[in-house]
């Protein structure tokens, strides 16, 4: 493409979307002035929509629009409402400008005649300070420095959307802002919004149907449909920030494009025993089911919880092996667990970042075991001292009492009759 045809591709826009095939020369005339050709400007063709070519003018004018990558007072900001576009091709071998106003366009090209590459010269430092100091100067000759403005067609209209996803907002959208459309192109729908909330076979991650009613889930999901966007998002930390930002968890779940068919990847999981709201008397407690997969198939892990709706998970066991016959998944020990409602889930993954989930009420009452009494000691008896027996006293004998004389206390001395 020469720089000519470019330049006659953008003029059709500042042309409301009228084509008008570029001319060189306009008259000639002979040596003495009389007139050979004069250039008769033709009606041109309209091959773009005025709204259109409106529309398109009106984003390559917004300076706020290329703020990010060149800057708010870039050499591509002159003091004039101009539209305009930068390029650069591979190695650098050439940089392009192109931009108008209702008055002019104006192209430029810089590169090497033999076509070597450049030494990192870019549209915006190469042909962009030539583009800008140009039309700053025609626009004084050709329009006296009053420069025509961009006037918006009937058929444009303006409309509050959704600031991240351009559709009408949705009750979900945390900002708005105003845009323009073609008044019979307005925005999507709301239901187009980035946030969609909706029923899912979380196995396939497609639509709930009957056929596929046995592990679903309503949640939000993204309505992202592009593949290369949703790569972005999902392995590309700038991508998982992004989803973050807009509210959604790591999990993310794109919008299906479609309902889930019998024919599509199917889990086959269940347990048989113990039953919902099975009374758990006995310990242990032997889980017994089936974890297997049509296709995907990743790993499973058992996990239980207090309560109805737990909002912690407590893990037991985890494995990758399939369980295609019913048997024993795990030998639960709840002599510990206290006794009230407990919730098991089986947690099924798959290969394509989906799952399946299987819950099951119980209510828990093990006995408390039994404490064997503690033998009491017999005791050692300390024997009682009998006491002696009571010695009677022998009586005391009465004495006689002999009077005593009246006259001494003691007798007096009988004479002996010897001499």
């Amino acid at each position: 493409m020469t720089l000519l045809e470019l330049t006659g591709a953008y003029a059709t826009l500042a042309n409301k979307g009228r084509r008008v095939p570029p001319v060189a020369i306009t008259k000639i005339l002979d040596h003495e002035g009389n007139l050979i050709y004069e250039y008769k400007q033709s009606a041109g063709d309209q091959v773009v929509r005025p709204e259109h070519a409106y529309l398109i003018s009106s984003i390559l004018s917004d300076n706020d629009a290329r703020r990010g990558a060149f800057g708010a007072n870039s050499i591509l900001n002159v003091p004039f409402q101009a539209a305009v576009k930068t390029g650069t091709t591979n190695d650098y071998r050439d940089n392009w400008t192109i931009g108008y106003t209702p008055d002019l366009a104006v192209g430029v090209w810089v590169g090497n005649p033999d076509f070597t590459p450049m030494q990192n010269t870019s549209g915006l430092t190469g042909a962009a300070p030539i583009w800008s100091n140009f039309i700053q100067s025609a626009i004084q000759d050709i329009a006296s420095g009053n420069p025509t403005p961009f006037t918006r067609p009937g058929g444009v209209v303006e409309m509050v959307v959704c600031d991240s996803s351009g559709t009408l907002p949705s009750e979900w959208c945390p900002t708005v802002r105003s845009e323009l459309f073609a008044a019979d192109q307005p925005p999507l729908p709301k239901e187009q919004d980035l946030w969609q909330r909706v029923v899912v076979d979380t196995w396939t991650g497609l639509l709930a149907s009957p056929a596929c009613r046995e592990f679903t889930d309503e949640t939000m999901v993204l309505n992202v449909s592009d593949t290369w966007a949703r790569r972005w998002i999902r392995r590309d930390e700038a991508g998982r920030a992004w989803a973050e930002q807009m509210g959604f968890d790591r999990q993310i779940t794109f919008a299906p494009d479609r309902e889930c068919r019998a024919d599509d990847p199917r889990p086959v999981l269940s347990i048989t025993l113990p039953r919902e709201f099975d009374l758990i008397s006995s310990n242990p407690l032997e889980i017994i089911g089936l974890t297997d997969a049509t296709d995907w198939y990743d790993s499973v892990r058992l996990e239980y919880g207090m309560g109805d709706d737990p909002v912690e998970w407590n893990f037991l066991d985890e494995w990758n092996r399939a369980v295609r016959e019913p048997g024993t998944l795990y030998s639960w020990e709840v002599q510990d667990i206290p006794p009230g409602t407990v919730t098991l889930r089986l947690y099924m993954t798959s290969t394509e970042d989906t799952y399946a989930e299987l819950k099951l009420r119980l209510m828990l009452q093990i006995p408390t075991p039994t404490i064997p009494p503690t033998e009491t000691p017999t005791p050692t008896m300390i024997p009682t001292l009998t006491p002696f027996p009571t010695l009677t006293p022998f009586p005391t004998p009465t004495e006689t009492l002999v009077p005593a004389p009246t006259t001494d206390w003691f007798p007096k001395a009988t004479p002996s009759p010897y001499p």
